[in-house]
């Protein structure tokens, strides 16, 4: 397989068809779920006395909204004179996290068809694909592309703990002991985790291609990513190692402006000042507005990206030719 031929002909798929950025972004969704979690803020539009201190006038929440410390007093009062705002806030949260991943598991899906979908018709000579014929050409396959990811992260769950847990009950049973015995071996442990979760992940990736391109069911998708994984093991574990790269190096260069962004709520904390603290929350919650169009722009391209070498790869690795250029040549 030509590596070089498959990046190139990935993301020129990627330029061309500017419908797979959405889908892109909708596939980071079942990745990211968890980040949203904490930007879960209370907003009441009843009486403003829960948020207001003892003792401290209305006209004053604006300064009082600046201090973090006060707010965790605030709440630990009103959670001492009400217990049953307890249960409300367990339930409250575990209901928005529930619907969080339920959400991020439809988004994702439809996410992760859609890229392998129109990448394999863009690769078999497709010259236009727009979104809603791409949503279209998404649904025959998006209940078996979910049943497979809920069976992956089933097994993945069952299997870390099954890894997991015994290693916490010999930890606590010899009192650490066992950790002297085991340090010789984290280094080829290591390599081989790193391994077999470049392998899985190429299983998987496989897989859903194998149920978008071929239409075949979750079983016969697995038992086809994985013959091809055996048979051809070295070029799969190499793209899934490179797009981990590609991927993470992306994450890091995203995350550094966000460094930045921060500077002015940190200095500003420093002053424990209300004023500097309000200016401090203002500029970086500003800067980071205008940051988040950026990062939603380069995940939905990334992730788009990251789908399309997998389709591309898959058919390369399968005999398929890229029929995209044969069309383009033949003009």
């Amino acid at each position: 397989m030509k590596y070089g031929d498959v990046f190139s002909t990935s993301w020129k798929i990627v330029w061309k068809f500017k419908a797979l950025w959405i889908f892109g972004i909708l596939s980071s969704c079942m990745r990211n779920a968890g980040s949203g979690a904490s930007s879960s803020g209370g907003s009441g539009g009843g009486s403003s006395s829960f948020f207001t201190p003892p003792g401290m006038h209305t006209s004053h929440n604006a300064s009082f909204l600046f201090q973090p410390g006060h707010w965790l007093q605030l709440m630990q009062l009103r959670l001492n004179e009400q217990p049953w705002l307890i249960a409300i806030l367990i339930i409250a949260l575990f209901t928005f996290i529930s619907a969080l991943i339920v959400i991020s598991l439809i988004a994702g899906t439809i996410g992760r068809v859609g890229v392998a979908r129109g990448a394999w018709l863009a690769d078999d000579g497709r010259q236009k694909l727009g979104f809603s014929y791409l949503l279209t050409e998404s649904w025959p396959y998006f209940w078996r592309v979910l049943l497979l990811l809920l069976m992956v992260g089933l097994a993945a769950l069952i299997l870390i703990s099954l890894l997991v847990i015994p290693v916490v009950l010999l930890t606590i049973i010899s009192f650490g002991l066992i950790w002297l015995l085991l340090i010789p071996l984290l280094l080829p442990l290591g390599l081989l985790f790193i391994i077999l979760a470049l392998a899985i992940n190429a299983l998987v990736e496989e897989a859903v291609i194998a149920i978008v391109g071929e239409n075949l069911g979750v079983f016969a998708a697995l038992e086809r990513a994985w013959r091809l994984l055996w048979e051809k093991p070295f070029p799969q574990l190499l793209i899934s190692f490179l797009l981990g790269l590609l991927k993470m190096a992306v994450g890091i260069v995203l995350a550094l402006p966000l460094f930045l962004i921060m500077l002015p709520i940190i200095f500003a904390l420093m002053f424990q000042s209300d004023a500097a603290t309000a200016i401090g929350a203002i500029l970086s919650g500003g800067s980071f507005l205008i940051y988040l169009p950026f990062i939603l722009l380069v995940s939905a391209i990334l992730y788009a990206y990251l789908g399309t070498v997998w389709a591309v790869t898959f058919r390369r690795l399968t005999g398929r030719e890229n029929k995209m250029a044969q069309v383009k040549a033949g003009r």
